[in-house]
């Protein structure tokens, strides 16, 4: 799972279900933790994935 060819597929099962983008384990934690307190929604991280459809963080880190 911590093979960055590998990365998770995230899929929103509230607000627009089905709605996908995909994860490296690296920033799972930083997803992960933002939409279990609801700090972020699920649009957040999904509107801010690269071209392949793939959110590899905010681009500051």
């Amino acid at each position: 799972m911590t093979d960055p060819s590998s990365p998770l597929l995230a899929v929103d099962l509230y607000d627009e279900p089905g709605r996908t983008f995909r994860v490296p384990a690296r920033w799972y934690p930083e997803v992960s933790a933002n939409l279990s307190i609801a700090n972020m929604d699920f649009a957040d991280f999904a509107d801010a994935v690269d071209g392949s459809g793939t959110f590899r963080g905010w681009g500051d880190d």
